[in-house]
Formats: structure tokens, sequence, C-alpha cells
């Protein structure tokens, strides 16, 4: 979201420990006061912190709050037994894929610039998150997270993890997508 990918990947430590290790209640109770602590923060090297952005911060609780509002939603439909309904975020961001990864074999590697940043299902779930009220989550960055999640992957064709994903998918219970 505006910043390289290397950037964020150097302060993943720094996401996990000023995040709670990502824990959607512990993160949606965060206050405006923490909001400010973190803005305050420094730290002895650049990894040590995260992007120090007050509408990021923001939506990263503010999008906890969304996928607390999801498990209610399903909770209410669904059961009546009061658990967390953790698969309920995981089955929406699947259902754009429609539950199957999406392996591109058209990318040689050559050009970085000739990898996809989008597709249409980044576009459509960006669009859908949004209706749900989520922030910062545009078509690259939907995508972004697609490949991290394995929905996409976008390796070299004639590359080790290329063949090492094709040998995972071969024995993948409901099989996957292919794309040119």
């Amino acid at each position: 979201a505006g910043l390289s990918w290397l950037t964020i990947l150097r302060k993943r430590d720094a996401y996990r420990t000023t995040f709670f290790n990502f824990d959607i209640d512990r993160v949606a109770a965060m206050t405006p006061e923490d909001v400010q602590d973190i803005l305050n923060t420094t730290g002895e090297t650049t990894r040590s912190t995260v992007v120090r952005h007050r509408g990021k911060i923001e939506a990263v609780i503010n999008n906890a709050k969304c996928i607390q509002e999801m498990r209610s939603e399903e909770k209410n439909i669904t059961s009546k037994d009061g658990r967390h309904h953790h698969g309920v975020f995981d089955r929406f961001l699947w259902s754009f894929v429609d539950d199957k990864p999406i392996l591109n074999s058209a990318w040689d590697g050559r050009n970085l610039s000739d990898c996809p940043s989008t597709s249409p299902e980044s576009n459509a779930m960006s669009k859908a998150l949004k209706a749900k009220g989520f922030k910062f989550v545009g078509p690259t960055t939907c995508y972004s997270m697609m490949q991290a999640f394995g929905m996409v992957i976008d390796h070299p064709v004639d590359s080790p993890e290329y063949k090492a994903a094709v040998g995972r998918l071969r024995k993948r219970p409901g099989g996957y997508q292919t794309r040119d």
C-alpha cells in the first residue's frame, strides 16, 4: 500500500508485536490512545517499528472490526452455539477463486513488470471488501495477499518453486485452476 513489499517484509516482527500476533479481537479493541502510542513509538532500527501512518494503523483496527462483524453475521445465520467462526473470512476470500488456487503459467520470470499485479479476482475481492467497510484493500494489495495465501501462484515457469507448486497442486483435494 504505497511502499515496497521489501520494506514491509522487513517490519514483520514489528507488525506482529504491535498488533498482538494479529489477534482479531485484541486488534479490534485498540483505542485512539493505542494509535497515538504507535505513532509516537521510536525504535533502534527501522525494522523495529511499523510504518507510522495514522490512516493505515486505523485501517488495521477497522479491518479487524469488519472481520468481527462478518463472524457475528455468520453466527447469527448458522449457529446458536456462541463459538467464534474463524473460518468465515477465510471462506470469503477463497470464494473469489472458487476454492481452487490459480496456477499462472505465462510468466517466465525475465521481466518483473510482466508478472501480474492484479486480476479479475483481486478486483472483485477489493470491491467486496470495500463494500463490507474494509480500508486500504485495493486490487494490488488483494493480489499480493492472494499470492501470500497461495490462492495465486506466480513463480516463473522454469523455476524449482513453480515445479514444486505444480507437484503440491496435483495432490490437492478439490483441484486447482490454470491460467495462461
